[in-house]
């Protein structure tokens, strides 16, 4: 796996003046490629949200580069975060889509049917048409799993596993499947590879009631919890996607982009979110 640096442009103009001209010049061919797709006219529609979900500090937060296998957990059908990662990745490297499992999904929906897994992305066969971009052909085919159950084939082959929002159903319910599905990522990702996590971030000191994913928060600590004990080091946590404004007080999905008739949590904005990245030793 390449090592994996965070590009400033102060550690750019460091770097012109380095012995390592050719290190520099990797990471500036990096970077570029990463926000030349995100500036890309194919992202007009979703750029409006690119506010609060920050996408090329994010991804460059979690050392994202086009030559890596990366997976994606939930990514939806034509899923936000999709729409970047799939023409990053199309040329040099590798792009898999992770989902729940039927069982969870029957527990999350009253109604569960081949309609519902279309809209939400949940046929595994069907996982490189749902990320599949316009205009952009895959060198590697996009195969998708459940998150519970990822082939031995895939162990110690990817580089990096993406959780955007994507957590508080794998806390839920009576029987959680947070610790299997973080076992599974974690032998699915090459020694020195990166879990990144953006999550609806819950106070600290919040009702564990509340913060148990059924509202969409969790509390920081928790997830840096489940992650620690499937072996995973917490390098860094950034507030990158932070908003003082959401109180985090209530059900997320009052919010926007779900909810943008309401003038008062129009105002609060996209929810808080907590930025972790993780390592497998």
């Amino acid at each position: 796996m390449r090592s994996i640096v965070t590009v400033s442009a102060m550690a750019l103009i460091l770097a012109a003046y380095s012995n390592d001209a050719a290190l520099a010049a990797e990471n500036v061919s990096a970077d570029a490629g990463l926000e030349a797709v995100i500036n890309h006219e194919r992202r007009d529609q979703n750029r409006g949200r690119d506010e609060w979900r920050n996408p090329l500090d994010t991804l460059s937060f979690f050392g994202i580069e086009p030559d890596m296998t990366i997976a994606e957990v939930l990514p939806g059908n034509g899923g936000w975060y999709s729409q970047i990662l799939t023409p990053l990745t199309a040329e040099q490297g590798r792009l898999i889509g992770l989902t729940y499992p039927e069982s969870l999904f029957r527990q999350m929906f009253s109604t569960w049917n081949e309609d519902s897994a279309e809209g939400i992305g949940a046929d595994l066969s069907q996982m490189g048409r749902y990320l599949s971009v316009e205009g952009v052909d895959s060198a590697q085919p996009i195969v998708g799993y459940a998150i519970d159950d990822i082939p031995d084939q895939e162990n110690g082959q990817a580089d990096a596993v993406l959780f955007f929002r994507a957590m508080h159903h794998l806390f839920r319910f009576d029987e959680p499947i947070i610790d299997t599905a973080l076992s599974e990522t974690y032998d699915m990702l090459a020694s020195g590879g990166v879990a990144g996590v953006v999550q609806h971030r819950a106070p600290e000191d919040a009702d564990p009631g509340f913060a148990n994913g059924n509202n969409g928060y969790l509390k920081q600590s928790d997830v840096v919890a489940a992650f620690e004990r499937a072996g995973f080091v917490l390098e860094e946590a950034s507030e990158i996607n932070a908003n003082p404004n959401d109180p985090a007080d209530s059900f997320v999905w009052r919010l926007p982009p779900t909810t943008t008739d309401n003038p008062d949590t129009q105002a609060i904005g996209e929810s808080d979110r907590m930025t972790l990245r993780f390592r497998k030793p």
